[in-house]
């Protein structure tokens, strides 16, 4: 199949079952295994070739095995920033999942529209914990969409932390425009709003930009970053 991709530039599923005399079946999950490795973008009815320019988000299961200990570094890093009665809004993300290992308060109230979120806080009692719902996006088991994002305007919080795809010159970049949405609307919501994001981002540019790095109060990443990156954005980096 990746020869016939090469060949073609992308291939049909119907048709390469009919040649290879295989199921639909076999080659829909054949694509996706070639997905996982980085080796083909899937696309519908069938598969392209990679590019470059080309983003793939990985599921939420995915994300949660790569690099922790960075991830970890930059959640503690988040954690310093809240402080005692705040009102934060934390988002999605396999990085600001860990922030409530960090966080050392009598009191705090937290906001967020992810449900993985949600369930690391819902047993602490110092905190108060709000769930914004709407219509489930299953992949970074998030809520969006229309009910979401009404309720979602209306927020106000002293400072907010946002998971990020990719950070690409001097834009912020998310994989779903419905998320993107939404972490703009909040980020405007918001008197500090930080990025929260692992060495690994940086030079990654995914499908929908959230917003500038003007927009954002800090950049809170790792210790391995490059020069090259620190020098870009200095002023706004934190690690």
């Amino acid at each position: 199949m990746l020869e016939l991709i090469n060949e073609k530039g992308f291939i049909n599923v119907n048709d390469t079952a009919e040649l290879l005399n295989v199921t639909n079946m076999t080659i829909r999950r054949d694509l996706l295994e070639l997905e996982k490795q980085g080796e083909v973008v899937r696309i519908h009815g069938g598969a392209k070739q990679k590019t470059k320019d080309d983003y793939i988000e990985l599921s939420h299961l995915e994300k949660e095995t790569l690099n922790v200990n960075g991830k970890k570094h930059v959640a503690k890093k988040a954690a310093e920033l809240i402080e005692e009665n705040d009102t934060v809004f934390i988002g999605p993300g396999t990085t600001t999942e860990f922030i409530h290992e960090y966080i050392n308060l009598d009191s705090a109230t937290i906001i967020t529209n992810s449900i993985s979120i949600f369930n690391t806080f819902q047993d602490k009692e110092m905190f108060d914990v709000v769930l914004i719902g709407g219509r489930l996006r299953e992949r970074t088991k998030t809520f969006v969409g229309y009910f979401t994002s009404n309720w979602i305007k209306d927020i106000k919080v002293q400072k907010s932390f946002i998971g990020t795809n990719g950070i690409f010159e001097n834009n912020i970049t998310t994989a779903d425009e419905e998320e993107g949405a939404l972490q703009r609307t909040i980020i405007g919501n918001s008197h500090q709003n930080y990025i929260v994001s692992d060495s690994s981002k940086f030079g990654v540019e995914a499908f929908q930009i959230i917003c500038s790095i003007d927009d954002v109060t800090g950049i809170i990443t790792d210790k391995k970053v490059s020069k090259e990156v620190e020098d870009y954005y200095k002023g706004k980096l934190i690690n």
